[in-house]
Formats: C-alpha cells, structure tokens, sequence
C-alpha cells in the first residue's frame, strides 16, 4: 500500500525527507507552511502536493503519515494534534527540544495507538549495521572503552535563523542539535548509560547554547569519552573508536575498519554528513523510510521507533544537567530499572 504522507515543516531538513519519500514511491500529497521561499523549494521537490497553511487544512487531505520537520520545541503539540487525527508519525530529530516532552511524545504515540519513528538515520549507514553484527558476534571481544567525536564547522551565517542554536526553540546546541546523530549511533551499539559528567562552552558570544561539549560516559562495563564541537574548522566526519580486549572497530563517517592483526576495511563509503546540508544522508533517509513503512505494514517496530530515541535524549539531558550544575547525573533508564527489579 502506498503511503499518503504530509510534511509538516519545511525547513533545513525536509528536503532530504521529500527526496527520500519520493526515492520510496511515497505519496506526498501536503507540505505545511506559511513560507514563500520554502514553499517553493518544497513543490520543486514534490509538484503534487498541496501547500497548505495549517494542520487543520492537512488533516483534510485523507493522508495516512505525517512527518514532522518543525523546530523540536514544537514537536509535542504538533505530534498530538496529529496523532489525535490518527495520523502515523515520523519525527525529526530529536524527539522533543527537552527529555519530559520526547516521554511524553512516545507515551501519546502508546495511548492513542499510533506508530512513531524519529528520523536518527545515521543508524542506517551500511558501516553501522556491520559493526552491529560484529559487535553482536563477539568480533572485538569485550568492549573496554570508547571515544566518540563529533568535530564539525558551522559558521556564524549558519546560526543567523531565528532561535536556531537556543534552549527555547532546540533545547540546547551541538549536542543535541548535530551531536546526537554521533552519540545516537555509538549507544545503539553498545548500549544504555548509567552517569554521565559534562563541560561545555561558546565560541560564538550571541550563540545561547554551547557549540562545543566534552562529556565522559559511564556504561557499568566501559566508559567512553565524547567530544562535539561546531566550531572545529574545517569541520570532518565523525568517528567512534570502539576498544575489545580482542580487538578494535573504528567507524569514520560511513566507513567501518576493523584493527587486531593490522587493519581492514570492510566498508569503505563516500558520504560526507558532516556539513549543515542533511541532502547529503538521503540515501540513509530512504533506508530509514524502508524500514518504517515496511515494519508498519508487517505489524512491527523498525529500527528507529520513537521508543528508542529516548536513550540518547537522556544521555543529552543529563549531560546538560552537568554542565550547568558541575555534577555528575545517573541516569535511570527502562533497561536498569527491568534489570534491578529482577
């Protein structure tokens, strides 16, 4: 069955959505916004959608899927006035602009019986889901330690739209804003947190959030320590270095090298993600909107269910809650509380 989409939003993001909706053969029949210059854009991609001013006039559109692509404080009311039109959800990271609204998104998506996805797409790169076999076969043995950055540019011209880069409108800066594709990936491999201690800090003086972060994660059997920043000039991929007591992954952008006895590639890809242009993942986008459409007609959850972006949400809370407070938060997820009461 082909899925009759609505995007709502139409900003930085949605191309990359449109192109991969349209790569899938989804039916995009709406685009939301008041934007002229936006609007535009968006009919070039998709000439057979509506432009509509509203939700109200998108719910009239017999549509069966919303995306969601407005700024992250909006997400929650957005998703519930859709979710209450019985609208499935695709949600652009993150979640929500705070830990307390992403809950509540994944706890309405539950209540009201509709499916939801959040669009952490680096998930899908062919080197991430190599790595997750490997790992799962026990290729570098036990994980002792791991570093993760996150070394990318922005310029000031970048942080010029309104709010962009604010705790109001995105609930904080690199961190959640470009940062938790990285830190996403590297704890869908290995795992939830426990604590976590940060330090952050601007490089930009009319920036409100921090555009470079260092957090040091505690994981029960490993720590890991993570660096993010949008002021590393020229910017470059990201990379997480995985140490086994038998051996080493280390994943740079879309690459995948395996170290023990010398080094081997085993993916070796092209894509450059580390600009401000999310057109550059579209094929990760459409491997995403597979999964999400094929899962839901299968009467499954794919890889990215709203659920599980909540962990690297927590992880970006706690380390804000840190960096504010000088402290080092723990961090209770599902997971530990299942494994405490057992």
């Amino acid at each position: 069955m082909t899925r009759r989409v609505v995007v709502v939003g139409a900003g930085l993001a949605s191309a990359a959505h449109l192109t991969a909706l349209r790569a899938v053969g989804a039916d995009v029949v709406g685009v939301v916004t008041r934007d002229e210059k936006r609007a535009a854009a968006a009919h070039r991609l998709a000439p057979q959608a509506r432009i509509l001013p509203g939700l109200d006039a998108a719910a009239a559109l017999d549509a069966d899927t919303a995306v969601v692509v407005t700024p992250p404080s909006s997400h929650l009311t957005v998703a519930s006035a859709l979710a209450e039109r019985g609208l499935d959800l695709v949600i652009d990271k993150p979640l929500a602009a705070s830990l307390p609204d992403a809950q509540a998104i994944v706890e309405m998506a539950e209540r009201t019986g509709v499916r939801a996805a959040v669009t952490l797409q680096h998930r899908y790169k062919e080197a991430a889901r190599r790595a997750r076999q490997l790992l799962a076969d026990g290729a570098i043995g036990t994980l002792r330690s791991a570093t993760v950055t996150a070394a990318l540019w922005r310029p000031d011209s970048y942080y010029g739209e309104a709010g962009r880069g604010t705790w109001d409108r995105d609930g904080g800066g690199v961190l959640i804003t470009q940062a938790i594709h990285t830190l996403d990936l590297y704890l869908s491999l290995t795992g939830p947190a426990r604590r976590v201690v940060a330090a952050a800090s601007t490089s930009r003086g009319r920036l409100e959030a921090e555009d470079t972060i260092h957090l040091l994660i505690d994981q029960g059997s490993h720590a890991a320590s993570v660096t993010a920043s949008t002021a590393a000039w020229p910017g470059g991929a990201e990379t997480i270095h995985l140490f086994g007591d038998a051996g080493q992954l280390r994943l740079v952008g879309d690459s995948l090298i395996r170290i023990g006895d010398g080094e081997h590639m085993l993916v070796g890809g092209s894509v450059d993600a580390s600009g401000p242009d999310p057109l550059s993942m579209t094929a990760w986008f459409r491997s995403l909107y597979e999964d999400v459409f094929t899962s839901w007609a299968a009467g499954t959850a794919p890889l990215c269910d709203a659920g599980s972006g909540l962990p690297v949400q927590s992880v970006i809370d706690a380390a804000y809650r840190s960096a504010t407070a000088g402290t080092m938060p723990e961090i209770v997820s599902e997971e530990r509380e299942n494994a405490c009461q057992s």
